[in-house]
């Protein structure tokens, strides 16, 4: 497998489609302004030239992109007239991701993305797109992993396995705060509702005012945006977390999911830093968590996550994590906020929310309704007081913040690069300050802050460091 190799000849076809596609407003105005000047046939021959351009381009890319491997590295070379070359040591990989998208279930290939420990990059450090089977031997090979079946199909048997169910996407949609989607469509088309009118000669206005609300009415409407909501949040959670399963074997944290675009990326648990566990507010109304994990390298591209466990009750939770995260069992103390601090997760917002309740109380007719952002302050300061947690042991360090969105982190001590102590004057009166860990990793970024809790926890958190 020493042998110079290169992506699938059909990844050029997928490029050039993709290059064409995303400077197509280019190509009109190029053929419209020639057009006007030199002629139709002239205009065609222009933007047939460019589009040959695009093909040798693309084709030329796709030569000049190879890749081996080596017994102990993966060397990768791309550029046409600047030429990057890389070599990524097989021990420094964390996470090997195989997905496929639409163009890649179609033609039966895969497109696999390296990650390794190198936090200062913008995105993975090697993709490639080959058969599906080329995929699983590369993977295999990188991660000198053993396991012979296919790797985009769900037939693995392990009791350690964990599945999401269909009711588990109707319930994850249900509380992950869908209804704000739905609102967000709804002003999107209110946007256009004027160039309706121009179309159609329809007044919208004048009809609203003749039509006589009642509150079945209102309420309809309301129940509408709710549905239209859960709609949009099911089919969404439904496309991506279809056929969600995740395995340990061999050391090796196994996930797939997608109905559309199928995923499955494989972690190192060696190198996995900690978890994530997170609750929207309506979450932890009903006890349910996400679970992400932290790994170097991964999650630095637009809208990726390692997700753990998408949806699973606090029983099931301790479960996944006993089973295929057990070295992220927590059980030490755990230090809440002193009662001489609750004030301080109250007063700041209380004295702000006011001030804004007396001036639009003041300016706006109604405004005194304004008031119900008083109770919905008081209401954030429990929630945050509620979450604020921190503790550490000799494996583990545990932090829980948030209010509305509650997190909590748990990351091994060897991951920690500094912890912070800082206060402000009236923190320091009451013996209370800010603790912030600093680790390696993108997923909730380099800093994990604490606020409002003892100070006197801090020498014994760096002994333990």
């Amino acid at each position: 497998m020493n042998d110079v190799e290169r992506n699938h000849p059909l990844h050029v076809l997928k490029q050039i489609f993709s290059g064409i596609i995303s400077q197509i407003v280019i190509i009109i105005l190029i053929f419209t302004y020639v057009n006007k000047r030199l002629g139709f046939m002239i205009s065609i021959l222009i933007i047939v030239g460019l589009i040959i351009l695009f093909v040798l381009f693309y084709v030329l890319a796709w030569y000049k992109t190879t890749y081996y491997i080596s017994e102990n590295s993966i060397f990768y070379q791309k550029g046409i007239m600047n030429i990057n070359k890389r070599e990524v040591p097989i021990e420094k990989i964390t996470t090997i991701d195989i997905s496929q998208g639409l163009f890649e279930r179609i033609f039966s290939l895969s497109k696999i993305k390296i990650d390794t420990e190198n936090v200062k990059a913008d995105k993975s450090e090697i993709t490639l797109t080959l058969t599906r089977e080329k995929a699983l031997e590369v993977k295999q090979r990188l991660l000198h992993d053993n396991e012979e079946t296919e790797i985009l199909n769900d037939s693995n048997s392990n009791e350690r396995k964990y599945k999401l169910g269909f009711k588990d996407l109707i319930l994850y949609s249900l509380a992950s705060n869908s209804v704000f989607q739905g609102l967000v469509i709804i002003l999107a088309l209110y946007n256009y509702l004027d160039d309706f009118e121009d179309m159609t000669n329809f007044d919208s206005l004048e009809y609203i005012n003749k039509f006589q609300f009642s509150v079945y009415i209102i309420v309809g409407l309301i129940l509408g945006v709710f549905i239209i909501s859960l709609i949009i949040s099911f089919i969404k959670n439904c496309i991506k977390y279809s056929y969600y399963s995740v395995h340990v074997e061999n050391d090796k944290l196994h996930i797939s999911h997608g109905l559309i675009s199928k995923k499955n990326y494989t972690f190192d648990k060696k190198k996995v830093k900690g978890i994530h566990i997170k609750q929207k507010f309506i979450m932890q109304l009903f006890h349910v968590s996400t679970i992400e994990i932290e790994s170097i390298g991964y999650g630095d591209e637009k809208g990726e996550r390692a997700v753990l466990f998408p949806f699973c009750n606090d029983v099931l939770r301790v479960k996944i994590i006993n089973d295929l995260m057990p070295e992220f069992n927590y059980r030490g103390e755990i230090n809440n906020p002193p009662k001489k601090a609750y004030i301080r997760f109250f007063l700041k917002k209380l004295l702000l929310t006011l001030i804004v309740v007396c001036i639009v109380t003041y300016k706006v007719q109604y405004g005194f309704i304004s008031l119900l952002l008083l109770g919905l302050a008081i209401l954030l300061g429990h929630m945050q007081l509620g979450n604020t947690g921190i503790g550490m042991s000799d494996q583990l360090a545990y932090m829980s913040y948030g209010g509305f969105r509650k997190k909590q982190s748990i990351v091994k001590t060897s991951s920690i690069q500094s912890i912070k102590m800082s206060h402000t004057y009236f923190q320091k009166r009451k013996s209370v300050c800010n603790y912030t860990i600093n680790i390696w990793g993108k997923i909730l970024g380099k800093n994990i802050t604490v606020q409002n809790v003892s100070n006197h926890l801090f020498k014994t958190y760096i002994d333990k460091l």
